[in-house]
C-alpha cells in the first residue's frame, strides 16, 4: 500500500495538441484554432456550421498536467524546445 502512494508522485501526464483549420466551404474563409480536441471531438463539443469543415494541420505532444494550463507551444516553431528533448551527443 505504501509503495502505491510512492509511485503516485512518479507518474507523468501527457496530452496531444491539435492545430485545427475551420474552413467555410462557401466563401473559402478559414480560421485556425489550437485545441486539445481532435477534429471529430471538436465538432461534437463546439457548434460548427453546416458549411464548415474542421481539419487538422498539425499535432504535437505536451508533457505535464493539463489542469488549468495553456497548451505548450509547437516545438517545430521553437527549435530550443526540441533541442532540450534531444539526447546530448556523445563525442
Amino acid at each position: 500500500m505504501i509503495l502505491f502512494f510512492l509511485f503516485l508522485n512518479l507518474s507523468f501526464a501527457e496530452y496531444r495538441v491539435f492545430e485545427l483549420v475551420i474552413r467555410n466551404t462557401q466563401d473559402n474563409s478559414e480560421k485556425v484554432v489550437i485545441s486539445t480536441l481532435d477534429p471529430l471531438q471538436y465538432t461534437d463539443y463546439y457548434p460548427v456550421k453546416s458549411q464548415e469543415v474542421v481539419l487538422y494541420r498539425e499535432t504535437w505532444m505536451c508533457y505535464g498536467s493539463t489542469a488549468n494550463k495553456k497548451t505548450c507551444p509547437n516545438p517545430r516553431l521553437d527549435p530550443s524546445i526540441e533541442q532540450a528533448r534531444q539526447p546530448a551527443s556523445q563525442e
